[in-house]
């Protein structure tokens, strides 16, 4: 039974796809014959016009005439008004459309009283609204500011405009009521496959320009730069597939809706420029001072224009297969436009928290002495662990929000994460202490980012702060993780000041003021050396006799520096010792050692 199942269900894939065939078949050889029978078709096109008391020859000039004056009061309608934008894209671009629309307005009124022919007055007004939109498109691409990028803007700006050309041309045809096979020939020769070839050789001419475009702040290695890396050869691929969809349409005789399939492939070879240069905008923003909430309003508008482009998308392919479900438009544009209200909402926060904690985050910096680590602030060692909660809240809200929007009760699923999060709490104690602890000492501010200290159980640079633990970096190498809870007693080596005490030994007989003198001198020479006094609070100087041992004096020394910078102030002044003293016949002496004596 099962075997004769899929018996039937092959041959009714295989009939049709024979259908199919055929159909594309019949289609080819109709539009084979059309193309063969285009010059006769031509000639009865002219007499009609003729026919219709046009002259065909003084209606092309005046064609083209109100296409150049069309192009041009759009052109300067656009650099007029975009004169003292230049600095802002967006507002440029919209002082373009803007005179695209004043343009085509002023000539429609112009037509409504000097042209009174209804035809022709059709077949101009198409010419205006063809040629200003391709102003608005090619004239800032080919007329951009000088870049490494300006070859490729120019070689797609030639192919949109030759594009806008020919369906002027085939916009005029339609409306005179060319026979079928003329306007097919036309427009499969003079405006898909021109098109198609022309924007297939521009992304493949300078595909190195337009990966560099689009891999503006990505890491070596993310996803971001493969994307970027295979875009040329996608979007060559995006419109050899819409070249083939509308020669598809044509030959099997279904209407093709070439209008909206030129709008879509262009919003799909717009959208990854687009979003680059509003990504680089919000980046240099949020760059400047005071820029966190325009930096944070870029962001957003980045999600703004990636939303309008799906929802136009949506619109001309989407929408239509909802009427065959039978599923109302209205009902999802609506439950769709709140969600995407609430969606640019948390995206703004989100946006701006991320930029206010890039502000605030510790950076290493090279430090003259060698030392590269930054000692953070109180809020750069709180501030990340609140950036987190903040976000997770923000993204738990936002997904409550929706399914209550979508018609979802949400409080079993609230009762069943509160009722797991009291288990978690009872079976976790240890856990609950480690973070209790942690809010603790967090709040008392005993340690920060790139401090030294030392607990019970290690010792070393504060490296990573979380809700549980802290990890510390060892000199020599070795990070150790510690819970909050088993830390302990600390002790902070980094913070404001620290009096560094040493022990010199010298024999019984030394004058003990003439080592003080010569302390003081070695702190003055301290003091006075540029590479160390920034560091130093207080000089290197002697504080007398500290003991005596076994027939020798020690001698102690102390100075007062910045925290975690007495170390190269130590080795300066342990090497300055050693040659005054030696120079004064001063001698070190080691340290009396006891041997035990052996009993008997």
């Amino acid at each position: 039974m099962a075997a004769d199942l899929r018996t039937d269900e092959l041959e009714a894939a295989t009939a049709m796809l024979h259908r199919f065939s055929m159909l594309i078949e019949d289609g080819l050889a109709a539009r084979f014959s059309g193309w063969l029978s285009s010059r006769e078709a031509w000639h009865d096109f002219i007499k009609g016009l003729e026919a219709a008391g046009y002259r065909p020859a003084l209606l092309a000039l005046s064609v083209l005439a109100i296409c150049l004056l069309a192009i041009a009061a759009t052109a300067a309608a656009g650099r007029s008004m975009t004169a003292g934008l230049k600095a802002r894209p967006f507002l440029s671009a919209a002082a373009w459309f803007a005179a695209t629309l004043l343009v085509v307005l002023t000539f429609w009124v112009l037509q409504l009283s000097l042209v009174p022919d209804p035809v022709l007055r059709r077949a101009l007004l198409n010419c205006v609204v063809i040629s200003a939109a391709a102003t608005t498109i090619c004239f800032p691409l080919a007329m951009g500011r000088r870049s490494i990028f300006s070859r490729w803007r120019r070689d797609l700006a030639v192919a949109i405009g030759l594009a806008c050309g020919g369906l002027v041309v085939l916009a005029c045809l339609r409306v005179w009521n060319a026979a079928d096979p003329l306007r097919d020939l036309f427009a499969t020769f003079a405006v898909s496959l021109p098109f198609t070839v022309l924007v297939a050789a521009a992304y493949l001419r300078h595909r190195e320009l337009v990966t560099r475009a689009l891999s503006f702040g990505s890491r070596a290695g993310s996803l971001r730069r493969k994307l970027a890396a295979i875009w040329p050869w996608l979007a060559v691929a995006i419109v050899t597939l819409a070249f083939v969809f509308i020669q598809l349409d044509l030959t099997i005789g279904r209407p093709t809706r070439g209008g909206l399939l030129l709008i879509s492939l262009l919003l799909a070879l717009a959208a990854p420029h687009l979003d680059i240069a509003i990504e680089r905008r919000g980046w240099l923003v949020a760059r400047s001072r005071g820029g966190e909430l325009a930096g944070a309003l870029w962001r957003t508008f980045r999600i703004v224009v990636a939303s309008s482009i799906l929802a136009v998308l949506a619109m001309f392919w989407l929408l239509p297969i909802l009427d065959v479900v039978g599923i109302a438009r209205g009902t999802v544009v609506l439950k769709a436009a709140e969600i995407l209200m609430l969606v640019l909402v948390i995206a703004f926060c989100w946006n701006w928290v991320a930029i206010v904690t890039a502000r605030i985050k510790p950076h290493a910096s090279d430090d003259p002495r060698g030392s590269t680590a930054v000692i953070g602030t109180r809020l750069t060692t709180v501030g990340p662990l609140l950036v987190g909660l903040t976000k997770a809240a923000l993204l738990t809200l936002g997904a409550l929000t929706v399914l209550v929007m979508l018609g979802i009760n949400v409080w079993p699923l609230i009762t069943g994460l509160s009722i797991f999060g009291l288990a978690i709490g009872l079976g976790s104690q240890t856990l609950v202490k480690d973070v209790v602890a942690g809010l603790f000492f967090l709040v008392d501010d005993a340690f920060r980012h790139g401090e030294y200290i030392e607990t019970s159980g290690a010792k070393g640079t504060v490296e990573r702060i979380s809700l549980r633990s802290v990890s510390l970096r060892h000199p020599r190498g070795p990070v150790a993780t510690i819970p909050f809870g088993q830390i302990g007693k600390i002790q902070n080596f980094s913070r404001e000041w620290v009096v560094e005490k040493m022990l010199f030994r010298v024999a019984l007989d030394t004058d003990v003021e003439a080592v003080r003198k010569l302390f003081k001198k070695i702190g003055q020479e301290v003091a006075a050396d540029p590479d160390l006094n920034a560091d130093l609070i207080e000089p290197f100087k002697s504080q007398g006799i500290a003991a005596l041992e076994e027939g020798t004096l020690v001698i102690r020394g102390k100075y007062k520096a910045r925290a975690g910078r007495q170390f190269q102030i130590r080795k300066a002044i342990l090497s300055k010792v050693r040659t005054t003293l030696a120079e004064n016949d001063i001698k070190l002496v080691p340290k009396p050692l006891h041997v035990p004596q052996m009993g008997g």
